[in-house]
């Protein structure tokens, strides 16, 4: 009971010291249950893949609370070295020591779990309906989930455990005068290595270089460069502020000029002297800044490009498409399974011919088409091709060139074509100019698209011919695709049981579907609406991590120079001098990390438009977009923090 006291009486007496890192565990707690609780909530069950999203978003959560709350947990122990080694000197064993650090723990935990635990009810309500909101849901109601609470009770209980570990090991393997001073343990001088800053910049540069040139390949080469190019500018950022910085600021020292003036002087001095402890940091707020930047901008470029384009992925409320052989044959299908009984649906509809096949395409002047190039396909230059006559390009309201027998045109989405012939076997076709901007579902939903316009349906099945004549096996058909207005009982009477599917008599073979653009949109939002949630709780976590850090830097850094600006007063440094100096470094290590990230974000922007392409995401204006307000938004809370973090630094010198 006695020990139970005496742990209470230090979180109570030394609050001040503990609230950070209560109030940090507290939001991981909320944020991380508020997913748990949105993943079995019923909305949920009717996302798809898009619940996926979640579960991944708790799964990176968790690793991330870990983290910080072992970085935290670092700080306080820290700030209270002093008193442990105190306990330890006036006759009060290790075990008692690790007795009471853990009855510490233990009650920061139950008051994390209740108060947490009920923050977190109230917090995934709001959520809940700003999620139900972008899925377009209209079930409000939200379900409590106990199971939910007690998973991430769970969760965080297993992190206070490694927490309780770290406290035993600190405890048992550090002698009391160890403790008693660790709190005013000091930085060596950096050596500022030239070699390791100029490696620093050559890693950054392969990253840049590597997301800078990344327009010249494909999405799927796109993937494998971006996880070496993170490695690259991982480590060129740890190494900037490590080496590159530290280098930098002796060279600065060098300047008379510059350095002997009052807050160059002092701001100078201070970071060099400390610039391994800030090197950590510094590069940790960068690197969160950053996740923050492209986890916002790529999902909300996503959700935005999905509900942008669902117009043009549906012209209307029905899409319907049949594997035919020919036109006469679609129109013959179409009219007996719709006309015949909704013959109102004549007037009514959009009908096309189209044929998909994927070939080889670099990118060069010349397209063949033959045998022997469409049986060995390049992966490098993987396209799927869509083929479609101009009078159906027309239909679909896009304004082309006329197109004699001998001419073609040739649209690619993703990039800028150079393409100004296609051989088919023995004939040659010119590509005629002006064809862009082209407006077809089809490429919207396909990843690396190109459509091919030929004149008539008689060259359309030229192409056709040399396709299956190229394949060893199958049949090669080309879809006949209706865009019609059906309501929901005569979208059910034309598919039966089927879900979309039609199929032949003995269910072997598909012979074409029917999607209704309502059903489409919810399992597509689903799937967004997830990323894009996920996204930004993770953007705010990371935020939060950066702000986190930040304070903590402060705080303590605050104490240390709170003697070395005492003496600087007493000298006759004025109080508008200390707070120009104060003004000065914390700019430094407030803006650097925010424009190092600035920096990468946009150097990245190349390399995250080429994976966007792969779900369908054309817009690079819209990138632009988002990517802008995403960085002012982002801009505004780090100056918010700033504000706050440089008062609270002020403060404890002033103290």
């Amino acid at each position: 009971m006695f020990y139970l006291k005496l742990a209470y009486g230090n979180i109570q007496k030394s609050f001040q010291t503990f609230a950070p890192f209560i109030l940090a565990t507290l939001v991981l707690f909320v944020l991380n249950c508020s997913i748990i609780l949105l993943m079995l909530s019923p909305i949920a069950k009717t996302m798809g893949t898009g619940a996926l999203a979640l579960g991944l978003g708790s799964g990176v959560l968790t690793i991330f609370s870990l983290i910080m709350e072992i970085y935290s947990f670092n700080f306080l122990m820290k700030q209270r070295g002093r008193e442990f080694g105190l306990y330890n000197m006036l006759g009060m064993n290790k075990k008692k020591l690790a007795l009471i650090a853990t009855l510490e723990l233990l009650m920061i935990l139950i008051l994390v779990i209740v108060l947490g635990s009920i923050l977190s009810v109230a917090f995934a309500n709001l959520m809940y309906l700003i999620f139900v909101n972008l899925l377009h849901g209209t079930n409000l109601h939200f379900e409590i989930s106990f199971l939910a609470l007690f998973l991430n009770s769970l969760i965080f209980s297993g992190i206070f455990f490694l927490l309780e570990l770290l406290t035993i090991y600190k405890v048992q393997f550090s002698s009391p005068l160890i403790l008693f001073k660790s709190k005013e343990e000091g930085e060596k001088e950096p050596r500022g290595n030239s070699l390791l800053a100029i490696l620093a910049l050559i890693c950054l540069g392969v990253g840049y270089y590597l997301s800078l040139s990344s327009s010249q390949v494909t999405p799927i080469v796109v993937l494998y460069s971006f996880f070496i190019a993170v490695l690259f500018v991982i480590a060129g950022t740890y190494l900037f502020y490590i080496s590159f910085i530290a280098w930098y600021l002796k060279r600065r020292r060098k300047q008379k000029k510059y350095f002997y003036t009052p807050e160059h002087f002092i701001a100078t001095s201070q970071m060099i002297f400390r610039m391994k402890q800030h090197a950590t940091g510094l590069a940790n707020i960068t690197i969160l800044a950053i996740m923050a930047f492209v986890t916002i901008a790529t999902t909300t470029s996503l959700y935005t490009n999905m509900t942008n384009t669902m117009d043009v992925l549906f012209p209307k409320e029905s899409s319907i498409t049949y594997h035919v052989q020919s036109r006469q044959e679609g129109e013959a299908v179409f009219q007996k399974a719709v006309l015949d009984t909704y013959p109102e649906k004549a007037n009514d509809s959009i009908r096309y011919l189209s044929f998909a096949e994927t070939i080889s395409y670099d990118g060069s002047k010349t397209l063949p088409l033959n045998k022997e190039t469409l049986n060995h396909p390049s992966i490098t230059g993987f396209t799927t091709l869509y083929i479609m006559t101009q009078e159906d390009v027309r239909k679909l309201g896009n304004t082309i060139p006329e197109l004699k027998e001998q001419q073609v045109g040739f649209y690619c989405p993703n990039q800028t074509s150079h393409l100004e012939s296609v051989v088919l076997g023995k004939k040659t076709f010119d590509v005629v100019e002006g064809v862009q901007n082209i407006q077809v579902s089809d490429l919207l939903n396909t990843y690396n698209p190109a459509l091919l316009i030929v004149s008539n349906d008689q060259v359309l099945q030229e192409f056709v011919q040399v396709f299956k004549e190229s394949k060893a096996e199958g049949e090669q058909l080309v879809n006949y695709q209706v865009q019609t207005n059906l309501s929901r009982e005569e979208f059910q009477a034309l598919v039966g049981s089927t879900a979309g599917n039609f199929m032949t008599e003995d269910g072997s073979q598909s012979l074409g579907f029917v999607v209704q653009k309502e059903d489409f949109q919810n399992e597509i939002l689903g799937f967004v609406g997830g990323f894009l949630f996920t996204g930004f709780l993770l953007g705010i976590s990371f935020l939060l991590g950066a702000a986190l850090i930040i304070y903590y830097k402060q705080y303590s850094e605050g104490h240390e120079d709170k003697k070395s600006y005492k003496i600087l007063q007493e000298v006759g440094m004025s109080q508008t001098a200390v707070k120009k100096t104060i003004n000065s470094q914390v700019l430094l290590v407030f803006f650097m990390p925010l424009g190092m990230a600035i920096l990468h974000f946009i150097a990245s922007l190349t390399m995250l438009k080429q994976m966007l392409l792969m779900f369908g995401v054309t817009s690079h204006r819209m990138i632009y977009t988002v990517s802008g307000i995403t960085i002012l938004l982002i801009c505004l809370l780090y100056y918010i923090i700033y504000k706050w973090t440089s008062r609270a630094y002020y403060r404890i010198i002033e103290r």
